[in-house]
This record gives C-alpha cells, structure tokens and sequence, in this order.
C-alpha cells in the first residue's frame, strides 16, 4: 500500500499535463509507504512522448536532497499522456527498483487516472493505493 496526499497528486498532473504530449517523471520521498514529496525529474528520452528517461544529474541531485532532508525514496512516478497508466513493456524492462513503488499517472481519459504497481524481473504485482 502506498499512500499520496492528494495535493501532490494534483501537483504531478499539473506537471503531466503541462508537459504532454512529452511524458513526465520522477521521485517520490516519504517513509513507511507515505509520501510526502515529489520530486520531479527532467525527461531526456530521445522520444519524450513515448518514453522517459531520467535525466542523470537532476535525478542524483533529487536523490541526495531526498536524503538530506531524513527521507527515503519510496517510489517512482511518470505519466502516460495518452495511454493507460500501466506499465508498458519497455516500463517493465527499465524497471530498476523492484522495492519501490512504481506510480503511472494517465492523461488518456476525461480524468486523470493513477495506478501503483510493483515491477520485479519484468513482473507487474499491483499495489494498493490510497489518496488522502
């Protein structure tokens, strides 16, 4: 179970829909399976409205100020502006963190749809998630 106060919800479709049709990304910090921050990341893929890629500095800078400020990183974050918000083949494959929360945010329908998975070995377990 991962748990996400709604106000960043909200600030990561305001990120998602900003930038569409590129994708976003990022990290989210918290303890215990609750997040208290995002931290968005800068998409360097060679094809953003396909695919992300975190771009390598930022998402080492993001990562030491999680840490400076007593947090851990409890997940992961993009967007799918125009798909569902599962992971896609290439999402299962790229999967580094199989600990770590996996969250898809779709813009594809009238509403915003977020979805948490976990990915290990390619493999999709679905994870509960609470918005508060």
């Amino acid at each position: 179970m991962i748990e996400l106060p709604e106000r960043l919800l909200e600030e990561m479709v305001t990120h998602a829909r900003r930038e569409a049709p590129r994708e976003v990304c990022g990290w989210l910090a918290g303890a215990e399976g609750r997040v208290r921050e995002i931290h968005p990341v800068p998409n360097v893929a060679d094809a953003p409205e396909l695919r992300f890629l975190m771009e390598p500095g930022a998402q080492l800078a993001a990562m030491r100020e999680i840490e400076r400020r007593g947090l851990e990183i409890v997940g992961t974050y993009h967007s799918h502006p125009r798909t569902p918000a599962d992971p896609s083949a290439r999402d299962r494959s790229l999967a580094l963190y199989p600990d770590l929360a996996h969250l898809i945010l779709s813009l594809a329908g009238e509403e915003p749809e977020l979805r948490a998975h976990r990915i290990s070995d390619g493999r999709l377990k679905p994870l509960g998630l609470k918005v508060q």
